[in-house]
């Protein structure tokens, strides 16, 4: 048998132990050819590694029963299902040749017979290519998404996310806030340091957006050396607040190239959404700001003031 997976608790799997499990449990099966081809065909519908791994617990609930499962691959960060804690586990590592496809982990109150971790492995056999390519396909996925030089969300990333929180907001009545940010004086950076340092200023002024940020805020590189985070259930003094701390310990945060300093500083723009107004408005609005921001002399933080909301909450200028 192909050594797709290991198994904590080695067992002794043969193909005459396999033929001869099938038949143990034929009656419990209709038949297990039927049943390995049934969940194959399944697995092949889809592309998504929630759907992947759905489609074969519910297959496999039918034929072993378990109370809990957990799935995790620790390189693309993803983990579902929850191995609460119970009398009895198994555990598998999944792989093929020079490919990690991440852990699986069944747990129940009665113990696994012999008869039944076999039929599990027969069928993570019918498991292993799909969840690759469901892997694989994330992993595009991602890639297509992702920043290269700052491993932040790109622009792609930004659009869709936008249009959800912004629907959203609307839906639920919550404050959602934007900034959007940019490096001043960037392409005196790369004419006088050259590119790799302002790709250096780049990942770090990322770093400290990231430091600061909460983890429901999402940051994007928009473009060049333009940023945007969108700051959920965030009202327009608390993204006022948050832009603030961004600026000054991006102005705080010494930058090198060998011996001599890079003098970094950025300007923002601070919007807050109201219900009745499209995205695009909304996203316009915290842009003006920050170009305005940089009319004003860079390394300041400017506010919409379309939204009248909160009148006395915001002093538009940097402190």
């Amino acid at each position: 048998m192909n050594n797709f997976f290991t198994k904590a608790e080695t067992i002794d799997f043969t193909k005459a132990r396999l033929v001869s499990t099938c038949r143990d449990l034929n009656k419990k099966f209709i038949e297990p050819q039927d049943v390995y081809t049934q969940l194959t065909r399944a697995l092949q519908m889809t592309l998504d590694i929630n759907q992947v791994i759905r489609v074969f617990m519910e297959h496999l609930v039918k034929y072993v029963p378990f109370d809990h499962f957990e799935y995790y691959a620790e390189s693309q960060g993803i983990h579902l299902g929850s191995a609460k804690q119970s009398t009895h586990s198994c555990d598998y590592h999944l792989s093929l040749p020079h490919e990690d496809l991440g852990n699986l982990k069944l747990t129940r109150n009665k113990k696994f017979n012999a008869d039944e971790l076999a039929a599990i492995e027969n069928l993570l056999t019918a498991l292993v290519y799909p969840l690759r390519n469901a892997l694989l396909y994330k992993l595009a996925v991602d890639s297509s998404l992702t920043d290269g030089l700052t491993q932040v969300a790109n622009k792609r990333a930004f659009e869709f996310h936008f249009l959800r929180e912004t629907e959203i907001a609307k839906r639920h009545s919550n404050p959602l806030s934007l900034i959007v940010m940019d490096i001043d004086k960037f392409k005196n950076i790369n004419d006088n340091f050259g590119h790799s340092a302002g790709d250096q200023v780049l990942r770090q002024v990322v770093k400290t957006v990231e430091n600061i940020c909460r983890k429901s805020d999402l940051l994007f590189r928009y473009g060049g050396e333009e940023f945007v985070v969108i700051l959920r259930e965030t009202n327009l003094a608390g993204a006022y607040t948050i832009a603030e701390r961004i600026r000054k310990k991006v102005q705080e945060t010494r930058c090198f190239v060998g011996t001599r300093e890079i003098p970094v500083t950025v300007s923002l723009g601070v919007s807050a959404f109201t219900p009745d107004e499209s995205p695009e408005t909304f996203f316009d609005r915290a842009d003006d700001a920050m170009y305005q921001a940089k009319k004003s002399g860079r390394n300041r933080t400017r506010v919409d003031t379309t939204d009248t909301s909160e009148p006395d909450a915001i002093d538009s200028k940097s402190a």
